[in-house]
């Protein structure tokens, strides 16, 4: 999962949302309108992504970090026997 996009890193190249087989990304607007570097990319379906790791790869400014790491909600981690 995408787990940090650093948005002072970000030019908004768009070259992640390219590469990303599940589009999960977005390029979104921060700032104001009138600024060009105001284009940022944001994860609009962290639930969607498959940890490939394709945009932090095709990243040329290494502005994203992702893990492999399981995110289980809490409700299914816990377990209690009924005696």
């Amino acid at each position: 999962m995408i787990e940090h996009i650093d948005l002072e890193l970000c030019d908004g190249c768009n070259v992640c949302i390219d590469s990303c087989p599940t589009d999960v990304l977005r390029l979104v607007e921060i700032g104001e309108p009138w600024d060009v570097s105001g284009w940022k990319v944001v994860v609009a379906y962290p639930n969607e992504c498959h940890s490939c790791r394709l945009c932090a790869i095709d990243c040329h400014v290494d502005a994203i970090d992702v893990s492999h790491e399981l995110h289980i909600p809490i409700p299914f981690v816990t377990y209690t026997e009924n005696i």
